[in-house]
């Protein structure tokens, strides 16, 4: 089963990447095209003195330029370029800032001795398993800060994402029913790693996880 969910995840992640690329290439460049022509027609109907008909264009201008900017934002949740082209380190920080922006949650984030030594597999693993844990702090957590920290451990890359929440409720970490966390310890087993998901009412939530780059590595990677 576990062999079977490393494959998955895999094809997974190659979907999400091409799905992204076509996203991003495709339809972005259609929107683009399109909102330039809107802008070309805008300014002939300005330069004949046709206001009315130069207002109602620019406003389908002004939707295209959201439809652009939802369309992009929706390309890099699937499979942000940044974790590809610089590393794990500066998705991260991606986003961190990107979570505090549209949640208000403060969001403080340490990396140490990283860099791009992790592998794309690894990198996408923490990724995926940072971008999971605050997507529970935002739902669950009713925090006002989260601490991220990263940092590389003799032969494995430690990771604990930290809130101050109201605490995970007693047995909830194992319940069946808490999809994300599932999909967190499954990441990280796939990987010849540990989970742990700890925390107290009123004293927040913590989830470390240690994931082995060496000789300790599971093979199903």
């Amino acid at each position: 089963m576990r062999n079977r969910s490393g494959s998955l995840q895999s094809l997974l992640e190659e979907e999400r990447t091409r799905i992204s690329r076509e996203i991003h290439d495709e339809l972005g460049q259609a929107l683009t095209a399109l909102k330039l022509d809107l802008s070309s027609i805008r300014r002939r109907f300005d330069a004949e003195a046709r206001g009315e008909q130069s207002a109602k264009v620019h406003e389908i201008e002004r939707t295209v330029t959201r439809i652009i900017r939802t369309v992009r934002r929706i390309a890099t949740e699937l499979r942000p370029g940044i974790l590809d082209e610089l590393g794990v380190a500066a998705a991260i920080e991606w986003m961190a800032k990107d979570f505090k922006k549209r949640t208000g949650i403060g969001c403080k984030v340490s990396i140490k001795a990283v860099g791009k030594a992790s592998g794309a597999v690894h990198a996408t693993a923490i990724f995926r398993i940072v971008q999971e844990a605050l997507t529970n702090v935002m739902r669950h957590a009713a925090a006002s800060q989260v601490n991220l920290s990263l940092e590389k451990v003799d032969d494995a890359l430690v990771l604990e994402v930290k809130d101050n929440g109201i605490g995970i409720k007693e047995g909830r970490a194992f319940d069946a029913k808490s999809l994300g966390l599932i999909g967190i310890r499954e990441r990280v087993l796939l990987l010849g790693g540990k989970a742990e998901i700890s925390g107290k009412p009123g004293e927040g939530t913590m989830i470390r996880v240690v994931l082995p780059m060496g000789e300790g590595a599971d093979s199903n990677a």
